[in-house]
C-alpha cells in the first residue's frame, strides 16, 4: 500500500504483483515493508526528485538476478548483438543531431550549416553497414565533428562556442552541455538499474573503474533530445549569458555559476516534463518516462526477450 499524508490511499496491490519498488524523493519505507523486500528477493532504489541515482536496498537472494547479470555479460561480449545495438544507437542519436540543426538553422546560417548536415546524412547511411563496434563508434565521432562544427554557426558570438570541449570546457556552451549531460547520465543510470541491469557494464562504451558505461549507451540517443535543444535555446534566447560561466583557477576551462545552473535545470526540467507519443510504438509519456521506457526495453534485448533494437523517433 502506497499513501499520501495529503490525498490518503494512491495504491494498493497485491504483493505478489510487485517486482521492484522504485521510490521518487522523499518516500518513506515503513520497516515491515523493507524487511518483506528483503526477505522476498525485492530491490528498493532510492532516486531524488529528478531521477538521479542515490542507492538501493538489494536482497539477498533477489530470484533472476545471477541469471541478468550474467546475460548482461554475454551481450556485452557478443560482438553480433553488440554491433546491432551500435549501429542503430548510432544512427538514432546522429539523425536527432540533424533535427536539432534544421529546427535551429534560420535562413541566413542554412546555407554554412547544409554540407555538414550532408555529410552527416551520408554517415547514417554508412553505420547502417558498419562492421564493427569500433567501426560504428568511429563514425559517431565522425558526425559528432560535423555537428559541433555546425552548431557553432548557430550559436550567439559572444558564447565563443568553436566546436565540443570537455575536462575542462573552455566556454560557456560546453560548460553548460557537460552540466546538463552529467544530469542526464544520472537518470540513465537510476533508469538501468531500475530495469535490472548494471550500468556499468556497456555494450559501446569500454568497461572502466567507476565509469556507467551501458548508462552512457542509453544516454547517446537522448543528448540532443534532452539536452543540446535546451542550450541552445536558452543561449539564443539570452537566458544563458556568457556572464553565467565562471573561470575555474583549479582546473582552469570554464564553469556554470550558481545562476546559470539554476536557469539550466529549470529548462532541462520543462523538456524532461514534456509529453510525447509516437517517438517509441505503442508508447506515450513524458520525456523522463521515454529513458525508463528504453531501459527496460534495453532489459529485454539483453536477455534476448526482444531481437532487435530500434532508437527513438524524434517527436
Amino acid at each position: 500500500m502506497v499513501d499520501s499524508k495529503s490525498k490518503g490511499r494512491l495504491l494498493d496491490v497485491p504483493s505478489s504483483h510487485v517486482a521492484r519498488l522504485v521510490c521518487f524523493g522523499s518516500v518513506s519505507v515503513s520497516a515491515g515493508v523493507r524487511s518483506w523486500a528483503l526477505m522476498n528477493g525485492i530491490d528498493v532504489l532510492f532516486l531524488s526528485r529528478k531521477g538521479s541515482y542515490l542507492g538501493q536496498l538489494l536482497a539477498g537472494h533477489a530470484p533472476g538476478r545471477i541469471d541478468r547479470l550474467r546475460a548482461q555479460l554475454a551481450a556485452a561480449d557478443d560482438p553480433d548483438r553488440s554491433l546491432a545495438f551500435a549501429r542503430q544507437v548510432v544512427l538514432a542519436k546522429t539523425r536527432h543531431q540533424i533535427k536539432v540543426l534544421q529546427r535551429f538553422s534560420v535562413r541566413a546560417a542554412a546555407a554554412e550549416t547544409a554540407p555538414r548536415v550532408e555529410a552527416m546524412r551520408g554517415l547514417c547511411d554508412a553505420v547502417k553497414t558498419a562492421e564493427s563496434v569500433p567501426v560504428a563508434m568511429g563514425i559517431e565521432g565522425a558526425a559528432a565533428k560535423e555537428y559541433f562544427a555546425a552548431l557553432a554557426l548557430l550559436v550567439p558570438e559572444d558564447m565563443a562556442f568553436d566546436g565540443r570541449s570537455r575536462r575542462p570546457p573552455l566556454d560557456l556552451f560546453n560548460a553548460a552541455l557537460s552540466y546538463a549531460y552529467a544530469i542526464l547520465l544520472g537518470e540513465c543510470t537510476s533508469a538501468l538499474v531500475a530495469a535490472g541491469l548494471d550500468p556499468q557494464i556497456g555494450m559501446l562504451h569500454a568497461k572502466q573503474a567507476r565509469r556507467q558505461s551501458l548508462a552512457l549507451d542509453l544516454m547517446e540517443e537522448f543528448r540532443p533530445l534532452a539536452v543540446d535543444q535546451v542550450v541552445i535555446r536558452l543561449c539564443r534566447r539570452g537566458s544563458l549569458k556568457a556572464s553565467h560561466g565562471a573561470a575555474s583557477t583549479a582546473e582552469g576551462g570554464i564553469f556554470l555559476n550558481k545562476e546559470g545552473k539554476g536557469i539550466l535545470i529549470d529548462g532541462y526540467e520543462k523538456r524532461m516534463l514534456q509529453a510525447t507519443s509516437g517517438a517509441l510504438q505503442g508508447f506515450s509519456g513524458t520525456l523522463r518516462r521515454h529513458v525508463f521506457r528504453q531501459a527496460e526495453l534495453l532489459a529485454a534485448f539483453i536477455d534476448g526477450r526482444r531481437q532487435t533494437w530500434t532508437g527513438l523517433s524524434w517527436r
